[in-house]
């Protein structure tokens, strides 16, 4: 099978599979569909390796509290029962997670029984709850930004939404699209005052012959500047 950037391979397969689905046998069904979360498709930085594992005809299926609570299990077994077992040879039944290996799941070609997607249904606060452990629907206060991993951001904000129409989740994502202005300033202020604390210690270190801690601490300050010109 030829390569196919997993951000464009996700799109394809819900417009030419899953939202025709939906749309026979849910027709009333208002929800968002997106590639967001987790993984280097996401990012756009998939290549052929990154096919071994977490990585295929996958996307997320997000519903309103009330239908979440209503089709959940519904539309999880619709799924089961009447997607393809491939998709543009691409397998769409996937491995039991492996819990050993962080819940790692594979593509496995299967010839029978219900398959085993990867078409997560869930609701918009729950995935913002499980990422950055806020609720979006409530005002963001600095000491939030703080605690928020800068991948974590990346997961929420990047990757691609196919369908909104909950109307909501395109919202959210730009609720943390960058930080508020004085929490960037905070933050920018902080990696300098970092960085005057280590950089004397390059010429100290080699005062007294240690070569190796100060090369350590100026590798260390380039990944410091790094995260300014980041910022």
């Amino acid at each position: 099978m030829d390569f196919i950037p997993g951000i464009r391979l996700s799109e394809m397969f819900f417009r030419e599979v899953v939202q025709p689905i939906l749309a026979r046998n849910f027709p009333d069904l208002s929800y968002s569909a997106a590639l967001i979360g987790s993984g280097s498709e996401v990012l756009g930085f998939d290549t052929p390796t990154s096919m071994d594992h977490n990585w295929g005809p996958r996307l997320q299926l997000f519903l309103s509290p009330r239908d979440f609570e209503m089709h959940k299990n519904a539309i999880h077994e619709c799924l089961r029962q009447k997607l393809p077992r491939t998709f543009l040879d691409f397998s769409v039944n996937f491995s039991e997670p492996d819990w050993s290996d962080g819940g790692t799941q594979r593509m496995q070609v299967s010839e029978q029984g219900p398959v085993n997607h990867m078409v997560k249904v869930l609701t918009v606060r729950a995935f913002f709850e499980r990422t950055l452990g806020v609720n979006p629907d409530t005002e963001i206060q600095p000491i939030d930004w703080l605690t928020f991993p800068e991948q974590a951001l990346l997961e929420v904000t990047r990757g691609k939404v196919y369908h909104d129409g909950l109307g909501e989740l395109e919202n959210a994502r730009a609720k943390f699209a960058y930080y508020p202005y004085d929490v960037w300033l905070y933050r920018l202020a902080s990696e300098w005052q970092r960085i005057s604390q280590e950089e004397p210690f390059v010429g100290r270190c080699g005062d007294v012959g240690d070569d190796i801690g100060s090369r350590i601490i100026a590798a260390r300050l380039v990944r410091d500047v790094m995260r300014l010109a980041f910022l």
